[in-house]
């Protein structure tokens, strides 16, 4: 199965939905739509250098298993979460690490979470 270029626009927009949702402003996200070796939906490359913040998100068009649209939403959202959580990751791969920067990296998960669900009405 080969995804279209209809599949990979509405799998752009609904990443720039959750990229807006969850405030990921000071990131910098590329698209891409090509063949690749496996069989995931999409995929996230991220950066070389864990201080950036510059991830390539893409969805595969050369498919080995079959999908649907909500397939490829949630892999739009999954995609986004992998280059939210991406520096805590980083973080706790390292050998050598100061504690505070964990805790430093925690609090603004916390504090991009507090700016999302506080924007959100009351129920």
């Amino acid at each position: 199965m080969k995804t279209t270029k209809k599949h990979f626009k509405m799998f752009k927009k609904e990443c720039r939905k959750w990229i807006k949702i969850f405030g990921l402003l000071g990131h910098k996200f590329y698209f891409q739509h090509e063949d690749i070796v496996g069989s995931q939906i999409a995929y996230c490359i991220f950066p070389n250098n864990h201080e950036d913040r510059v991830f390539t998100i893409g969805l595969t068009r050369n498919l080995k298993c079959g999908y649907s649209l909500i397939n490829i939403k949630r892999s739009a959202f999954h995609e986004v979460m992998e280059a939210f959580l991406y520096r805590i990751r980083n973080l706790a791969s390292c050998r050598y690490l100061a504690p505070e920067e964990i805790e430093d990296e925690i609090h603004n998960i916390v504090r991009t979470l507090e700016n999302v669900m506080h924007q959100q009405s009351p129920r």
